[in-house]
């Protein structure tokens, strides 16, 4: 690709190169510096070459179709508003592809600083993340999901997945004139990002990783000639699902393990002499220990006045009620939830029980297990009868159900870019669903969003018009094109992932580099890498 010096084709670079450190730091940033890029295009004037470069890419008009299938989709919407405001978020997705084939190549040395100023925007923000976990950012961290200072914690895990992929290829696959601090920015991020995705506690960031990993050592087995390398990869496929599974099977007869409970031998009374409830048909556990045995409530509102200004009666930081939470807390330390029991808390553990914490592996902010047992608690909850509110996976069946009625009574047309908002609000209502009104959302699945916006006909169409241009620029053999496809149509199953500004930035930044960009070959650096 030829190469153009002039101080609006360095300005574009650059702010590409700012564009991609700040989308995982800054939506304002972001917001700001796409406007920066259409402004630098504009300047620069040359339409006459821009339309040309345009005109001859007929991938980019294929693709083009999957916004003006939203633009058409608002024909049939009545909630205007809300459509206009769905085309706004979705922007990026045209904008950034249409500057970036209108303008002259980039070259895969300027690609690379793209990535490196990404992979560095990613280590910021994760180093900000750990440094709000030791309290030394005061930030509130009673919730796994404000880990993630500046944006969504999935979609700052999708961007560590991206990361940590990039890193590898830069790492390993680097030509010898390779910069020194992109080889060495590579390696940081992968050792750091896994790490940090553990900390992050993104369960969806994980099982991408893994899926992605997976298919790419498959399709490298295929290439590897050495018996001995092939012998190492085909390992690598058996060993690191079957850890996986391994680690969740243990974590679930882990969180089952509780000893038999004789009536007849429990202690009726405290030390002190008051009355203890066993509640013992009530199965709720916590880390394997009863939460409705050996409870006193007479001497948990005592001791618990003693130690806290909260009332006993009162309400912790996140809504909950604390007498459950102390109740749940005792429970999760093996105490008894009587006088005894409270005394041996400390000062930690009546901070954790006001801010809403039930369980004292929670306090591990650097471990996974948490996460897990957290999703099987969950789970455990709904199935004795407990409400599915405030269950970040129990409500996604929920949200699912929804999306499945919706697209079923909408498969022709669909309801439109502007109602699909307002058709899960419609149905939460009609069917009177458990989920109150603040955890009543879409689908989390944007094939299914496209699928009830615009029916079978236009989800077809919007599908092809993010795939075709894959196989009409023949780039299934580019290492970094796999990667980003994978990443988001495996992210695409249980997220809206373009229903969001950084989701629809990270996109249109990416596909315009990768798709409308240079190869990445697997096996060697050609004269195009």
């Amino acid at each position: 690709m030829s190469s153009n010096n002039t101080i609006n084709n360095k300005i574009f670079f650059y702010l590409l190169l700012l564009l991609a450190a700040a989308l995982p730091l800054s939506i304002f940033a972001t917001s700001f510096l796409q406007f920066a890029l259409l402004l630098n295009w504009l300047i620069e004037g040359k339409y006459r070459e821009k339309w040309h470069r345009l005109r001859s890419n007929r991938a980019f008009w294929v693709f083009l179709a999957f916004m003006l299938i939203h633009l058409l989709g608002m024909l049939w919407s009545s909630d205007i508003h809300y459509g206009l405001q769905d085309l706004k978020i979705k922007l990026p997705i045209l904008v950034i592809p249409f500057v970036v084939v209108s303008s002259p190549g980039l070259h895969l040395e300027q690609i690379r600083k793209i990535l490196a100023a990404f992979i560095a925007g990613c280590l910021v923000g994760s180093m900000a993340t750990v440094l709000a976990l030791l309290n030394i950012i005061e930030v509130d961290m009673s919730d796994y999901r404000n880990a993630s200072l500046f944006i969504s914690h999935i979609r700052f895990s999708l961007m560590i997945v991206l990361s940590i992929f990039f890193a590898a290829y830069m790492l390993f696959r680097r030509p010898a004139s390779e910069h020194g601090f992109i080889k060495y920015l590579s390696l940081v991020a992968l050792v750091w990002l896994p790490v940090f995705m553990v900390i992050l506690r993104s369960l969806s960031g994980l099982v991408i990783i893994g899926v992605v990993f997976f298919i790419i050592t498959l399709l490298l087995v295929r290439t590897v000639r050495d018996r001995a390398g092939r012998f190492m990869l085909l390992v690598m496929l058996i060993t690191v699902p079957l850890f996986a599974i391994i680690y969740i099977g243990n974590s679930i007869n882990r969180f089952y393990s509780f000893e038999q409970v004789d009536p007849d031998e429990l202690d009726s009374t405290t030390i002190e002499g008051n009355r203890y409830i066993h509640h013992v048909n009530n199965m709720e556990t916590e880390n394997g220990n009863f939460v409705w045995l050996y409870v006193s409530p007479k001497e948990l509102e005592r001791e618990w006045g003693k130690v806290s200004e909260i009332p006993y009666k009162g309400k912790a930081e996140n809504g909950d009620f604390i007498r459950f939470t102390l109740i749940r807390y005792l429970t999760s330390k093996g105490l008894r939830k009587d006088a005894v029991g409270v005394r041996q808390l400390d000062s930690i553990d009546i901070e954790a029980i006001e801010n809403g914490i039930a369980n004292h592996i929670y306090l591990n902010r650097f471990a996974l297990y948490p996460r897990i047992y957290e999703v099987i608690w969950e789970f455990d909850r709904y199935r004795l009868g407990f409400s599915p509110n405030d269950k970040s996976l129990v409500q996604r069946y929920y949200y699912l159900k929804a999306g499945l009625y919706i697209a079923s009574e909408n498969l022709l047309y669909g309801v439109g870019t502007g109602d699909v908002r307002q058709s899960f609000i419609n149905y939460y209502e009609q069917s009177d669903s458990p989920l109150r009104l603040e955890r009543r959302r879409r689908a989390h699945n944007q094939y299914l969003t496209l699928l009830i916006a615009f029916g079978i006909p236009g989800a077809l169409i919007c599908l092809a018009a993010l795939l075709l241009p894959v196989f009409m620029r023949n780039l299934w053999s580019s290492y970094m094109v796999i990667i980003f496809i994978l990443t988001m149509m495996i992210s695409m199953l249980d997220e809206d992932t373009l229903e969001n500004t950084p989701g629809a930035v990270m996109f249109g930044l990416f596909y315009a580099l990768f798709i409308f960009g240079p190869s990445w070959k697997w096996r060697a650096y050609g004269k195009q890498d």
